[in-house]
């Protein structure tokens, strides 16, 4: 603080190779304990190499202007603390100090990857938001809300279809569905609603007709719903499957054969599907 006059009007330089999120709300929260109107926060964020270092620095005022920063490349973060020092600008590391007591504690490095806690917070989002849709937004029998979705599920009825939606949106992928039933009306505009959500991966379930026989017998006995045996039936079920079958084939979908495969194994195939389609596009 040597050489720095008191004073109420000056600027705070925010400097950080990721967002500067953390080392903004910090100087924020000090700042609330003051009243300093004149006092600016400038905020300079994803700061990669030496240059825009010297351009930030050669804007702050000697004597007058600090630093606070949040730089995880130990280059960089040691010429922005050579250059604060030969300008005599007070810089404070509000992140490297606790960086370095982790890395004695445990005796392991840092990985030094800016942006880091963004994304963890975009992951933590993307997770809730494809829960809630799967628990609110998905009937199963409206198109309404499909163009929001990033995965959308076709299939006849099948006991266990919730299991894969729920696993593929604790990872954050949102995951819609539309029943198919020859008996029943396709929903409107289905066609139209697939067309526009272009981003969606389409799937199309299919499985051995005995298999799903099996599958919603022993589901209609857990519930008491003696009247639906019918829907057990093999024959019932194949002309089910040829109806959604060319459904598939007429919209386009991605077909997955799930066959005596666990739900993990399921959702792997769906995001298999979704890795290769991004690698496509």
């Amino acid at each position: 603080m040597n050489g720095y006059p008191v004073s109420d009007d000056f600027n705070i330089f925010v400097i950080s190779d990721g967002t500067g999120k953390t080392a903004f709300s910090v100087v924020q929260a000090a700042l609330l304990q003051f009243e300093l109107p004149r006092v600016s926060i400038l905020r300079f964020t994803n700061v990669r190499d030496k240059e825009e270092i010297y351009s930030i620095m050669d804007m702050v005022r000697v004597q007058k202007d600090v630093v606070i920063y949040t730089v995880v490349n130990e280059e960089l973060a040691e010429t922005l603390r050579i250059e604060a020092a030969n300008r005599g600008v007070i810089a404070l590391d509000i992140l490297g100090p606790l960086v370095e007591l982790l890395k004695r504690l445990s005796s392991r490095n840092p990985r030094g990857v800016p942006g880091l806690f963004q994304r963890s917070e975009e992951k933590v989002t993307e997770r809730l938001e494809a829960i809630e849709y799967a628990l609110e937004k998905s009937t199963g029998f409206s198109v309404s809300n499909l163009d929001k979705a990033d995965v959308i599920l076709l299939t006849i009825w099948y006991p266990h279809k919730d299991e894969y939606i729920l696993r593929l949106a604790e990872k954050g992928i949102k995951c819609g569905y539309v029943i198919l039933d020859p008996y029943l009306p396709l929903p409107m505009d289905l066609e139209e609603v697939v067309g526009r959500a272009s981003r969606s991966l389409l799937v199309g379930i299919r499985m051995d007709p005995e298999y799903l026989s099996a599958l919603r017998l022993e589901r209609i006995k857990a519930l008491g719903l003696n009247c639906l045996a019918e829907k057990a039936s093999v024959a019932e079920v194949k002309q089910e499957l040829d109806f959604a079958q060319a459904i598939y084939e007429k919209l386009g979908c991605v077909i997955l054969d799930i066959t005596r495969l666990t739900s993990e194994e399921v959702v792997n195939r769906i995001l298999d599907q979704i890795k290769k389609r991004e690698e496509r596009t």
